[in-house]
């Protein structure tokens, strides 16, 4: 079981994460893609599940983050540039690969939802990495 420092994280993590969605996704993608788009999205599922969905997103990004953190540095930066690694790694063959094979996903859409995933997940492994990372031994300005 992983230490409360873990969980604390991914708790924080997914709470930001959700409200950043919420902003991003809920409110201005609604009104400049989603809503001229009604006939590619679902219009009634149920929110709660985009909440879930986003904390085991952080649950999994935390633990993949927890096994190789030692390659990266340390704190927030660390992180973020793991977080910008996953970003990529998942996200950019995913949308555009969903632009080639779904009819109506728009190239446009592919290349947003490719640069939203890469920033959200440097945000979420940022937090993470901050919450989780050791004390150093020495202070920096020592």
């Amino acid at each position: 079981m992983k230490n409360s420092k873990f969980w604390i994280a991914v708790l924080v993590s997914g709470l930001v994460m959700n409200v950043v969605d919420f902003v991003g996704q809920g409110m201005i993608m609604t009104n400049m893609y989603y809503s001229k788009h009604a006939d590619f999205f679902y219009g009634t599922t149920n929110p709660l599940w985009f909440v879930i969905a986003d904390f085991v997103t952080i649950f999994v990004l935390a633990i993949v983050y927890d096994r190789v953190a030692a390659s990266f540095s340390g704190g927030w930066k660390g992180g973020a540039v793991f977080g910008l690694y996953a970003g990529v790694l998942v996200n950019f063959p995913t949308w555009i690969i969903l632009h080639l094979f779904i009819t109506g996903f728009s190239y446009k859409y592919a290349w947003f939802s490719t640069i939203y995933g890469i920033v959200w997940t440097a945000i979420a492994a940022a937090i993470i990495g901050a919450m989780t990372s050791k004390p150093t031994d020495a202070p920096l300005n020592a």
